[in-house]
């Protein structure tokens, strides 16, 4: 096997290496350049791109070929070159491209032609997806990202990081492909390089597909098109002996996931000869253009250009990815390669259709796409539905998952880093603009000043990691573990402050064997540990943790002595914490001490079905404010609250130390999902069922509680309509002899403890100054307030809309704003048929939320109020 390896890419490269070719620069007949030009080889499944400046180099081996230059707006020209040993210097120039109008009477009562010419191809859009069976392809992919302005708070650190305002950060890979039907790929990235080592953003091989109808973008050819989309006839042009549609997409409401611009459309085929759109994605710009070409009587995309741009967060970007495919290896479906003429019923009238029900039943597609040349429409759409459901059934009786919707494997070669320029300069496809050399060049003098340092320090490159070591930090030991850090020493991060320990230090390590980015290992294993230091109480705590993963499954144990949160899912971090505390007189961090053992295990065998167990026995201790908690600046209307909160079912917070043994199982099923598997991982795309969770916890020794909650939780889109998200949970003590305030279920009532279910399943007017009975006093937030320990419901419902009330106008929907209704209902012990009722506006300068909320209990008005938060 290694054997093989090595003769692949001994063949993979020389052939590279060998090769002489053509290059040069492609103008118009103003002698203007002209970017991105698509070169591709008749009958080699090769080709090229030329690049911003319209330069071009295409590597062939000797022999004689025709090159087309393909270009949107100008005529496809053909070119004969005989190729030697050496590359031919050959400048192109192209012209203007006239496009005619056939004799058709267009009126008002008359429907325009484009939409025959697209009722057809998006009839043939799944007949194109399945003509491919298999492939093999090589791929250049090049990615640059220019900063034209950074905030004037972080161009400072940035710039010590050379990442500096007009200077290109530029990526580049080159890779191996292999595809088979249905959703199976496996890339091997062969070489990468990129302005600054280590960093690269062009592993993937990404060509959008436009015969498939889309989730989060609608494509022109998806079966919904005409909801979304109006179309208008341009004309048409010749292009290879073929008529060439030019159809105008037109979007009924411009915005996010809608496309407008052209689609060109070959006509008697109706595939794609080449499209060029463009979108919102959260209110930024995306550009795209794919050129497509023949090979094996397939019209495959060979070229993709895109376009990212926007100002985000004070920063305003450019991102620019050219894509080029050269296929090889291609293995058709005869069927779906067949040349048939379709009949559009809605315009060309009624014909004598030989396809009955019967005959559909009896006969395989392929057999009638052989033996029929002429369909309908609607029959074609049938016959394809067939196709499918016989594809399903088989894939059924081979035991293989309907639902794997992509089987995605990425390796990189371990030589990937480090190909040396001949390399590149022989390999590389797309010529770098005189921006990206400059980009390089920057890079290496960077490379070459951190080289010199080193030398002069006499550092070893270890030592030398351990320069970044100082802040929160995963670092690669030579043997491919990896050691997280979190330093004692930096605010913050492991230094904080809170009301009940005062200043506090804690150091974190870790040790594991994979990262997010490096997943494919057999079995993954993760030791943690923390050691916390309180000065004001000159106490040590700490904790030690195991994971290990193998195969869906997972065991966790640990042990320790530590602070812990009365909600055990809150995200209310230390360093938020610590700033409210200093800087607004707020402690909303609220503890206690537990001293506890814990073993956990969970098994997946699929993500849509999850079972988990977790025992944990612990002695829970109770901790006081400092009689004197510092802050910085005083507000009269805060004030401090006490660690251990009130609530309306318990009253006081104070509970006395005690032993808890605690048994909690969980399982989660989401049903008729659709998964995506990449490098062995796993993820549940948004399908037609719920995500169900239903959770038992048992509490013994000094608890006595038995709890059980079912959770119903689901995304869904409405098309034009927007999209709805719900969750709705019931639950109940059914036994609550003994039950402490860390054992309750407890309310999200404010964005920090909703990150985990959702920022929008949350309540927003509970956590008002409304001070608890007893306390009449005291105006804190408390959080803790609406616990309970009873039987509860709640539920939260919100759609966002693509057009409401401001996004009616299509500026605000450019500016990426998103308007959205949402419904938020409680019951519970301490509160009674609780409604609320708001309408929020999202995207304000990419990060903003504003909300206006109007709440009832019992269908008694109550308040409102207005929120401003983070973007959802």
């Amino acid at each position: 096997m290694f054997r093989l390896k090595l003769i692949y890419l001994f063949f993979f490269f020389i052939t590279e290496l060998q090769a002489g070719g053509i290059k040069g620069i492609i103008t118009n007949s103003k002698g203007e350049r002209l970017p991105f030009t698509s070169i591709i080889v008749k009958g080699q499944n090769s080709g090229t791109m030329a690049n911003a400046e319209g330069e071009y180099l295409l590597n062939l081996k000797p022999g004689t070929y025709e090159v087309n230059f393909q270009f949107l707006g100008y005529k496809t020209l053909i070119r004969r070159v005989t190729i030697a040993e050496d590359f031919i210097e050959l400048n192109i120039k192209l012209e203007e491209q006239s496009v005619s109008l056939k004799e058709v009477k267009i009126s008002s009562k008359e429907e325009d032609p484009a939409y025959t010419i697209m009722r057809k191809a998006i009839a043939k859009s799944k007949i194109h997806q399945k003509q491919v069976i298999s492939y093999q392809a090589k791929a250049y992919v090049k990615n640059s990202v220019l900063l034209n302005k950074i905030p004037l708070v972080l161009r400072k650190d940035l710039n010590k990081q050379n990442i500096k305002e007009g200077v290109p950060f530029l990526s580049e890979s080159v890779m191996e492909i292999s595809y088979a039907q249905p959703n199976s790929k496996y890339t091997k990235v062969f070489g990468q390089k990129s302005t600054f080592e280590g960093i690269s953003m062009s592993d993937g091989f990404y060509l959008f597909d436009f015969y498939d109808p889309g989730t989060n973008r609608v494509s022109p050819l998806s079966p919904l098109a005409f909801k979304y989309y109006r179309f208008e006839y341009e004309g048409f042009f010749e292009d290879r002996g073929m008529i060439v549609n030019k159809i105008k997409i037109l979007p009924k409401s411009y915005g996010d996931g809608v496309w407008q611009g052209t689609i060109h459309i070959i006509d008697n085929y109706w595939n794609i000869h080449s499209i060029d759109v463009e979108t919102i994605d959260n209110g930024l710009n995306l550009k795209l253009s794919q050129y497509y070409g023949p090979i094996e009587k397939v019209w495959l995309p060979i070229n993709q250009r895109l376009d990212f741009s926007g100002k985000l967060f004070g920063f305003d970007f450019m991102i620019k990815a050219q894509v080029n495919a050269n296929y090889s290896a291609i293995k058709t479906n005869p069927a779906f390669v067949e040349e048939i003429k379709l009949i559009d019923e809605t315009k060309e009238g009624k014909f004598q259709d030989p396809l009955s029900k019967k005959s559909l039943k009896d006969s395989k597609t392929e057999n009638l796409l052989k033996e029929q040349k002429e369909f309908s429409i609607k029959n074609i759409r049938k016959i394809m539905k067939d196709f499918e459901k016989e594809e399903r059934k088989q894939a059924k009786e081979k035991n293989k998952d309907l639902d794997v919707v992509s089987n995605e494997i990425i390796e990189i070669d371990p030589q990937a880093r480090t190909r040396d320029s001949t390399f590149w300069s022989n390999i590389r496809n797309i010529p770098l603009t005189v921006e990206e050399k400059k980009s390089y060049q920057f890079g290496d003098s960077i490379k070459v000043a951190r080289v010199q340092k080193k030398d002069s320090l006499k550092k070893d490159s270890v030592r030398k990691s351990w320069q970044y070591f100082i802040m929160n930090y995963d670092f690669k030991l030579k043997n491919g573990k990896y050691l997280h850090f979190e330093p004692p020493y930096m605010p913050l991060v492991g230094l904080n402050y809170n009301s009940v320990e005062g200043i506090v230090a804690d150091l974190g390590l870790g040790y594991k064997n994979h990262t997010l980015f490096s997943p494919r290992v057999r079995f993954k294993y993760n030791v943690y540990g923390n050691i916390r230091y309180a000065f004001e109480e000159k106490g040590v705590r700490g904790r030690l943790g195991f994971e290990f993963e193998k195969s869906g499954s997972k065991l966790t144990v640990g042990l320790g002595k530590y602070i812990t949160q009365f909600d055990p899912n809150s995200f209310i971090f230390e360093w938020m914490n610590s700033v409210t505390t200093l800087l607004n007189e707020q402690n909303f961090l609220k503890i206690y001490d537990k001293k506890y053992g814990t073993l956990g295990y969970a098994f997946e065998k699929d993500p849509r079905l999850t079972l988990s167990t977790n025992i944990e026995i612990a002695e829970r201790s109770p901790l006081e404010n400092l009689n004197k908690i510092y802050t910085i600046k005083d507000f009269e209307k805060n004030g401090f609250s006490i660690n251990n909160p009130p609530s309306i079912e318990l009253g006081n917070g104070a509970f006395q130390k005690h032993t808890a043994f605690i048994w909690q199982g969980q399982m989660r099923w989401t049903p008729s999902s659709k998964v995506s598997i990449r490098n062995g991982i796993r993820k549940i795309l948004a399908g037609k069922a719920p995500a169900i969770t239903l959770t038992y916890k048992k509490g013994m020794i000094d608890a006595d509680f038995d709890y059980l909650s079912l959770n119903v939780k689901q995304n869904i889109s409405l098309g034009q309509l927007g999209k709805l998200d719900y969750m709705i949970e019931a639950g109940d003590f059914f036994n609550n002899r003994k039950v402490y305030l860390m054992d309750m279920k407890h309310i999200n009532n404010n964005y920090l403890n909703a990150l985990q279910t959702g920022l929008f399943a949350r309540y927003r007017l509970l956590n008002t100054r409304v001070p608890v009975e007893g306390e009449e006093n005291i105006t804190y937030i408390n959080q803790y307030r609406f616990s309970t320990k009873g039987a509860y419901l709640q539920g939260h419902v919100i759609n966002e809309f693509k057009k409401l009330l401001l996004t009616q106008v299509p500026l605000a929907r450019i500016w990426g704003l998103k308007e959205d209704i949402f419904v938020n209902y409680l019951n519970s012990p301490s509160l009674k048929n609780y409604v609320e009722i708001g309408y929020g506006i999202d995207g304000i300068l990419k990060a903003l939320r504003l909300e206006a909320i109007t709440s009832y209990e019992n269908g008694k008005y109550q308040r409102w109020g207005f929120k401003l938060g983070v973007t959802m």
